[in-house]
């Protein structure tokens, strides 16, 4: 085994279990939706809250750093666009994803296991999970731009 194949396997597999976590996520979301059970909802947000950062956050770090062992082993150019929108786009999800939607997640599931449902509390939930859609949209579109190399 090369050191090429060992980072490609570890970035397909980080990447794998980040995007197919956040799919995951998502229908997770829906079904709590579509029950209309504030428990349910609730219990979702507080699992979130600690699959954020015990699965996403290493896993979007491993993407990462084998990509840019990755990188810098098969000598591309940083400015490459596949390469600049992969590291604009991890910025972005990884930032939006680990700063607002965990917390926000983690802080609506508390309020609700303890204060109950609320229909302010139950839209701000289905905020959070809206944004959360569009980071796993993001995440496709760098898995494509990462296959397809636009721009080589």
């Amino acid at each position: 085994m090369t050191w090429r194949e060992l980072w490609l396997f570890l970035h397909i597999s980080g990447a794998i279990v980040w995007i197919g976590g956040a799919t995951l996520a998502q229908v997770l979301g829906v079904l709590a939706q579509r029950s209309r059970d504030p428990a349910r909802t609730a219990a979702l947000g507080r699992d979130m809250a600690f699959v954020g950062p015990k699965v996403f956050l290493p896993a979007s770090l491993l993407v990462l750093l084998t990509g840019i062992a990755l990188t810098r082993n098969e000598g591309w150019d940083w400015t490459e666009p596949f390469i600049v929108f992969g590291l604009v786009g991890w910025a972005a999800v990884a930032f939006t994803a680990f700063v607002y939607i965990t917390r926000t997640m983690g802080a609506l599931g508390a309020r609700m296991a303890t204060a109950g449902p609320s229909p302010e509390l139950i839209g701000q939930m289905n905020r959070v999970v809206l944004v959360a859609r569009v980071l796993v949209l993001v995440l496709f579109v760098i898995v494509f731009m990462m296959v397809v190399k636009l721009g080589t």
